[in-house]
Order: structure tokens, then C-alpha cells, then sequence
């Protein structure tokens, strides 16, 4: 079963939200943007986890992290999935 993870990258925080096959969501994990605890947090997540991130103003480093520790990041452009939550909301 795959597990599909995202990363809504704030300023001064990140969430990471999960789901699986049948759509069963994990809990929310709010994780402060500091280097050694996002380090942290991607340790505990299925070795090469596809993570799907918004390229917002800080997420460079947050990418390297994200391969440093195996895993692939997804990068998503953060207006666009807004508008596609927004039309599907409608």
C-alpha cells in the first residue's frame, strides 16, 4: 500500500499531512523549520517517500533535506494548487 505525504511549508513551520490507498489520512504533523527537527521528522518516514512540497520563498533548503534524508520531493507551485482546491470547492 503507498502512503502519499505533503508538506505545506510555512514561514516558521511545516505541516506534513499523509494518505493511503483507501484514503485513510494520517495525523497532521506540525514541525518548526528548523534544520535538525525537520531533519528529524523525515527519519521517521518510509525510506524513499515521495513528498510533495510548494515552492514557496524558503523551500530550497527544505528540498535538500527532503533528498538528503532519501526521500523524492514533488514540487507543486503553491498559486496553482490554491486555485485547484478553490475550484473544487465550488
Amino acid at each position: 500500500m503507498n502512503t502519499y505525504i505533503g508538506c505545506d511549508a510555512h514561514k516558521h513551520f511545516s505541516i506534513f499531512a499523509s494518505v493511503d490507498d483507501s484514503g485513510s489520512a494520517g495525523p497532521f504533523i506540525r514541525i518548526e523549520n528548523e534544520r535538525g527537527l525537520f531533519r528529524r521528522y523525515l527519519k521517521t518516514l518510509p525510506p524513499g517517500s515521495k513528498i510533495a512540497i510548494e515552492t514557496i520563498g524558503n523551500w530550497y533548503w527544505m528540498v535538500d533535506e527532503i533528498e538528503e534524508a532519501g526521500h523524492i520531493p514533488l514540487l507543486t507551485n503553491a498559486g496553482k494548487a490554491k486555485a485547484m482546491v478553490c475550484y473544487r470547492r465550488t
